[in-house]
């Protein structure tokens, strides 16, 4: 299927050892040997053995597999990164299973550092092989002005979701979880964050969408999300949510209204095919949780709503989903995140191919056509796109192009399995975005990437004297989590 006739510029990717297309028989990928895929402007008009039509530009596709961009519908990326050297390690000793809720807000960005943090994060999920991304903030402000023409100069194609909530909770000794409440407040941040998410629709570049976001299940009143959820109808677009994220949110939402969080958000209308859960980790039948009764994965199912999975998030936090495999089993529509950093989606599929394995204890549950169907196509159906995260006549020209002569690459009999379970970012040679190359020979082009980590890291630096006045007990960041190796033999 091609259209060779209308006008615009066209780029023949020839030749490629592998193609990644889309079959509609099957609704799946399929490979294509030796394998053409064209492009006009930003949209693909062939997948197949050949092409035909005039061309303007021709690439020579020996020695590379052709693949459509991945998509990562959770990330903090102007905030989380700044803690990188800080959260690893760390826990909340006596907030049990908490992960390392206790520190989140500890390293605190400012408007500078926050704009060099998300250029950053886009820049390492580009050179990945991600084309779409979600950029989920939860301050009650703006991270910095100009916040859409900043993300929309990154190159990448981007989904804002500013969040919102009712209150915030917090911790006054290390120990006990308070929650800080402004009803009235949420909604009339809805208000700005609707304004904003109309602005992002409507942005010239054609890269920028918006999302609904409404913050944790634990900090939006039934009044808000009901709003937030009617916004998103309105607009015909996602809303997301965190749920399920620990096993402090589980028991208070019990406490509030003995249902488990998915459970109330199922009875307040918010679960349903427009809707994506941030983690769903902690549901009623993990291992930490052993609710009396296991029906969220039925919900979730029943619903249609979409879990996006951050595994390495919460595997640094010593937690995983039990499991990925037996979720996609159940019929639940599965996405990935990459939720604080590393920003790596090659390695974010491995890490969730792997735990799945260990979790459920069955290698074949999650074989690695579905960890890639979960980063392409079931991204796509969670923001209602069927356009995206396939090659496919139609589809938006997001196209990556893998280099097969990487050693990490090699030897290769089956290129994707290669990729997740062996493949590095380095692997990733060439990447567009929307028709726009945005990723050449490894390099990023919408940005210099050495001069946005040098305000990153001078950042950081500015943050970190700040933390004793941010914890509760007024501890330092060398206090809270000392380096991992003594300095010049100080002990």
């Amino acid at each position: 299927m091609s259209n060779q006739d209308a006008p615009g510029l066209t780029t023949a990717i020839v030749n490629a050892d592998w193609v990644v297309a889309y079959d509609p028989a099957t609704q799946g990928h399929s490979y294509i040997r030796n394998g053409t895929v064209v492009f006009r402007d930003d949209t693909i008009i062939h997948v197949g053995k050949g092409y035909e039509g005039t061309v303007d530009t021709v690439i020579d596709g020996t020695d590379v597999m052709v693949m459509p961009g991945l998509l990562d519908l959770h990330l903090h990326a102007y905030q989380e990164i700044h803690g990188k050297g800080f959260f690893e390690d760390l826990a909340s000793k006596h907030m049990w299973m908490t992960q390392l809720f206790e520190y989140t807000w500890l390293i605190e960005e400012d408007e500078a550092s926050a704009e060099a943090a998300m250029q950053a994060s886009a820049a390492d999920l580009l050179k990945s092989g991600c084309t779409t991304m979600a950029e989920l903030y939860c301050s009650q402000k703006l991270p910095f002005d100009n916040w859409l023409n900043i993300l929309a100069g990154t190159g990448i194609r981007t989904y804002a979701c500013p969040m919102v909530n009712s209150g915030h909770w917090y911790t006054p000794d290390g120990q006990n979880h308070l929650y800080a409440w402004d009803e009235a407040k949420g909604l009339k941040d809805l208000e700005g964050a609707l304004e904003l998410i109309d602005e992002a629709q409507a942005h010239s570049s054609g890269r920028l969408h918006g999302m609904v976001g409404a913050a944790q299940v634990d900090t939006c009143t039934e009044e808000l999300f009901v709003a937030c959820k009617q916004a998103a109808v309105d607009r015909g677009i996602p809303l997301q949510t965190h749920a399920s994220q620990s096993v402090m949110e589980f028991r208070e939402m019990i406490r509030r209204h003995r249902k488990t969080p998915l459970e109330w958000l199922d009875d307040i209308g918010v679960l349903g095919p427009q809707t994506l859960i941030g983690h769903a980790i902690n549901i009623d039948q993990h291992p930490w949780i052993n609710h009396h009764e296991h029906r969220d994965l039925e919900r979730l199912a029943r619903s249609g709503a979409s879990v996006v999975h951050c595994p390495r998030a919460f595997a640094q936090w010593g937690d995983m989903m039990h499991s990925l495999g037996s979720y996609r089993a159940a019929g639940i529509n599965m996405a990935l995140g990459t939720d604080c950093y590393p920003h790596d989606m090659i390695e974010e599929m491995r890490i969730a191919g792997l735990l799945s394995k260990v979790a459920s204890g069955h290698v074949d549950l999650l074989r690695t056509e579905h960890v890639f169907e979960i980063a392409t196509l079931g991204a796509a159906r969670a923001l209602g796109r069927d356009d995206l995260g396939r090659l496919s006549p139609g589809a938006r020209a997001d196209i990556v192009l893998v280099d097969l002569k990487h050693p990490s690459m090699r030897p290769v009999r089956d290129p994707l399995r290669s990729l997740v379970y062996s493949g590095v970012a380095a692997a990733v040679r060439d990447v567009y975005v929307n028709g726009v190359l945005t990723v050449h020979n490894r390099e990023i082009l919408t940005m210099d990437q050495d001069e946005v980590h040098d305000r990153l890291q001078a950042g950081q630096d500015r943050s970190l004297p700040r933390v004793p006045g941010l914890d509760w007990a007024g501890r330092s960041a060398d206090k809270i989590n000392p380096l991992c190796l003594p300095v010049d033999g100080e002990l």
